[in-house]
């Protein structure tokens, strides 16, 4: 992730074949709206904090839950059976990508 955020200037994340977010890189990494977005920039190691650990590493935060089958798919949004926002809405029907903030897309209905 590090060398997509040197390297990119624009990012598109996906899940389960999906396009959730797209965004101007700094945007995205600073400002990410899609729940698996954040998770998945939560997920990854920061050297600063590795460092300043006293020898010991913290905690990584994972994504609770398996990705699905693209086979099996679950009606609605993909990522709803993981998300800690789901609602209804999310099991029923998958959100369309539009733009929430300025050349910012998330497909999501309760995005950030």
């Amino acid at each position: 992730m590090g060398v997509v955020a040197e390297n990119a200037d624009r990012v598109v994340v996906m899940y389960a074949g999906r396009k959730v977010e797209e965004a101007p890189a700094a945007d995205l990494f600073d400002n990410p709206g899609h729940p698996y977005t954040v998770g998945l920039l939560g997920s990854i190691p920061h050297l600063d904090s590795a460092a300043s650990g006293n020898g010991r590493r913290p905690r990584l935060n994972e994504i609770k839950g398996m990705v699905p089958s693209l086979f099996n798919l679950p009606k609605g949004c993909a990522f709803a059976p993981r998300c800690g926002l789901a609602t209804d809405q999310c099991r029923e029907m998958a959100p369309a990508l539009e733009q929430k903030r300025p050349s910012h897309f998330i497909a999501c209905w309760n995005a950030s």
